[in-house]
């Protein structure tokens, strides 16, 4: 991660991350127990959890293994991550502070690795996979799950427009067919993937990043002009009176191979 973005996303996450830990679909249960389960878990696995954030993957994975390794490059969110894990007295769980492109491990460490919701904030995003794939063992799981760009490409510039002005950390939200492609890049075989969709409120969104108000009011007319035709792939409605949203998603599963990569 290069020097610039690196200190962009710290600084954007350290003055939200309160926002962030009370966010709908981070909490989503349903959600996080189809992660877990996605990783064939016996118990004995130890777990790298990339950018935990506030570490509600971390916590999730917690009953049902033997030690999870949260990381993540924004201090801020971390004290809230541990804060967390001591409250609901899970001692199994280590958060350090580290880049993702650089990760501080060995490689084959790692009986599983896990990214939710964080891809899109990664500078380069083959070198994270890579480092990613380095740290897990033959025949480990990684999972990457993030909202999606649509397949369109035209929607998809369109869309990640909004959120480059809505965000200044964000990079890119990928197509899950670039997911995919990336993940054979680095040796890894996609072995599962779970597509889902996540209902956001216009004025919820926004609020989480908090971006200026001339950038509110381009995004807004964006996404109002996106609805004839669904210029964005964001499915932008009105509803109660209420511009909303729908992110497509995806869980994507890829298994290293024995022979390493």
């Amino acid at each position: 991660m290069n020097t610039y973005s690196k200190k962009v996303a710290v600084e954007q996450f350290s003055k939200r991350s309160n926002a962030y830990a009370a966010c709908g679909a981070l909490m989503d249960q349903a959600d996080l127990d189809t992660v877990v389960g996605l990783l064939d878990l016996t118990g004995m696995e130890r777990v790298l959890d990339v950018a935990t954030g506030t570490g509600f993957l971390a916590m999730a994975l917690s009953p049902h293994v033997k030690e999870v390794i949260g990381i993540d490059i924004t201090p801020g969110m971390l004290e809230l991550a541990v804060q967390a894990a001591r409250k609901g007295e899970l001692d199994n769980i280590t958060c350090l502070t580290g880049d993702v492109e650089h990760l501080p491990f060995g490689e084959s460490e790692f009986d599983a690795v896990t990214c939710r919701f964080s891809f899109h904030h990664f500078p380069g995003p083959r070198m994270s996979m890579c480092e990613m794939a380095r740290v897990l063992r033959p025949g480990g799981r990684l999972v990457i799950e993030d909202m999606l760009s649509s397949e369109d490409t035209a929607k998809a510039v369109y869309q990640n427009k909004m959120e480059n002005l809505r965000d200044p950390s964000h990079i890119k939200h990928y197509k899950a067919s670039e997911i995919e492609r990336m993940m054979h890049e680095v040796g890894l075989v996609v072995v599962d993937r779970v597509d889902g969709s996540s209902d956001f409120d216009f004025g919820h969104w926004i609020g989480m990043a908090d971006p200026p108000a001339v950038n509110v009011e381009s995004i807004r007319e964006m996404m109002r002009l996106s609805m004839d035709g669904d210029l964005s792939g964001l499915d932008v409605r009105v509803k109660d009176g209420r511009m909303v949203f729908s992110y497509t998603t995806a869980i994507v599963v890829g298994r290293k191979g024995v022979s390493g990569y």
